[in-house]
């Protein structure tokens, strides 16, 4: 099976690891990709063919389907990440959308996803009396 196009594709909008993605069952053309979306494969386990079990840059056996984020998905380097239930969600309320419908709503820079912020240590201040 070849490798579709991604910006003519209708996806799924679903969540993997609480970042926002789209998800498609067929492979995607790495190269049809724009900057600034990451792709990733799902594979499923020989056991449960509903559910995915593992995520990498590349699935070639029991492929699950391929899931497109605004974020990076933290991969070991290793390059595979297992995927337990409840990391890969649908939304409720199966959304369709095409990748230029996703880049508007979480690649703008109003609406970029929140990046983490550093853990500052904050000091109470003191409170001055007066007389």
């Amino acid at each position: 099976m070849s490798a579709v196009d991604a910006r003519k594709e209708h996806y799924e909008a679903v969540e993997i690891l609480g970042i926002p993605g789209l998800f498609t069952t067929l492979r995607v053309d790495r190269a049809t990709i724009p900057k600034g979306v990451y792709a990733y494969d799902m594979q499923t386990s020989e056991q449960d063919w509903s559910q995915p079990c593992l995520l990498a840059r590349h699935i070639t056996v029991e492929h699950f389907g391929t899931v497109l984020t605004a974020s990076p998905v933290p991969v070991p380097p290793n390059g595979y990440l297992d995927l337990s239930p409840g990391d890969f969600e649908s939304q409720s309320c199966v959304e369709r959308m095409t990748l230029a419908d996703f880049e508007a709503k979480w690649l703008s820079p109003i609406k970029r996803p929140l990046k983490r912020k550093p853990f500052h240590k904050i000091t109470p201040h003191r409170s001055v009396q007066t007389r």
